[in-house]
C-alpha cells in the first residue's frame, strides 16, 4: 500500500469516528475528507436522511497537549468540536458546500 493510500485510509477512518460523534449512521458514505489547519472537513452522503442527503461538516481537531494558543493551560478541548455544517439535496451541491466549509475553516484558523 502506498503512503498516499495509507493517508487516505487513515483520514476516512478518522472521518467515520468523527461522524459517529454527531450521530451520522454507519452506512453513510464519506465523499471527501480534508484538513485546513486545526479544522477537519468531512463531506458525506446519507441517502436515508430526509432533510439533506448530502452534508459537509467541520470539526475542530482535539488538542493533544496544552500548546493551543487560544486556550489557557489545561483548558484546550480534548474532544472533537462541531463548528459548522452545510446540507443539500443534490450531489451537485457538494463542491459548493466544500468551498464554503474551506473558506469558513480559513476564517477561523
Amino acid at each position: 500500500m502506498t503512503r498516499t493510500a495509507r493517508i487516505a485510509q487513515l483520514r476516512e477512518s478518522i472521518a467515520r469516528r468523527v461522524l459517529d460523534t454527531i450521530g451520522v449512521p454507519a452506512d453513510a458514505r464519506i465523499l471527501q475528507v480534508c484538513r485546513v489547519g486545526q479544522i477537519f472537513i468531512v463531506a458525506s452522503e446519507e441517502s436515508s436522511n430526509r432533510w439533506a442527503a448530502y452534508a459537509v461538516d467541520t470539526f475542530r481537531i482535539p488538542a493533544s497537549d496544552d500548546s493551543d494558543p487560544f486556550y489557557e493551560d489545561g483548558e484546550a478541548p480534548k474532544l472533537w468540536g462541531v463548528l459548522a455544517g452545510w446540507g443539500g439535496d443534490g450531489a451537485d451541491e457538494v463542491d459548493g458546500m466544500l468551498a464554503a466549509a474551506t473558506a469558513y475553516a480559513r476564517s477561523v484558523a
